[in-house]
């Protein structure tokens, strides 16, 4: 990634990580859980839908294989961790997060509210930062890991770590609901 483009992906993580505090704030304040998951699975979400645009003629739901899914979504969980490396979580232990329970059960919203109420904010975004999808998927994967660093207090950074890894992987296995640009 150029240098340039770098930089505004960094600038636009960090407006993610705004924007999803206030789209999810409740009468109740934030749920860790939630703005983690919907930070992954959002960025999954939009990594699916650009290497894997014949999505959007299947069933929203269903499990799909998408080997360019699986390579960009290492990617993803690279991002996710270089990101927590840089904020001073370098002990994270990757191979064990698999068995970890935290999962985006705890969220509370489903993959498909998430995607629903997330994806016009993140495509607009998307828009006037001038960046693809999967530079937005990149940003996203970038604030789960500063949400996992800032709910640190409320929540593990493993298990933060977990939801996220399941984000990640659940949105890019599931073909995502259709996208409806905001009125």
């Amino acid at each position: 990634m150029q240098e340039k483009t770098l930089k505004k992906v960094v600038e636009t993580a960090d407006l993610l990580n705004r924007a999803l505090r206030k789209v999810l704030q409740t009468e109740h304040g934030l749920h860790a859980e939630t703005l983690i998951a919907s930070a992954a699975r959002m960025s999954g979400t939009l990594l699916l839908r650009e290497v894997a645009p014949e999505v959007d003629r299947l069933q929203p739901g269903t499990t799909v294989l998408s080997d360019a899914a699986d390579r960009q979504g290492r990617a993803l969980m690279n991002t996710l961790f270089t990101t927590l490396g840089q904020l001073g979580h370098t002990d994270i232990d990757t191979q064990t997060l698999g068995g970890a329970q935290a999962s985006t059960e705890l969220s509370q919203l489903s993959l498909e509210q998430t995607q629903r109420l997330l994806e016009p904010w993140y495509r607009k975004i998307a828009d006037v930062a001038e960046l693809s999808l999967i530079e937005v998927a990149a940003a996203g994967a970038m604030t789960a890991a500063m949400l996992i660093h800032d709910c640190r207090g409320v929540l593990s950074v493993s298990d933060g770590c977990s939801i996220a890894v399941h984000g990640l992987i659940e949105s890019t296995k599931t073909v995502p609901v259709a996208f409806a640009p905001a009125a």
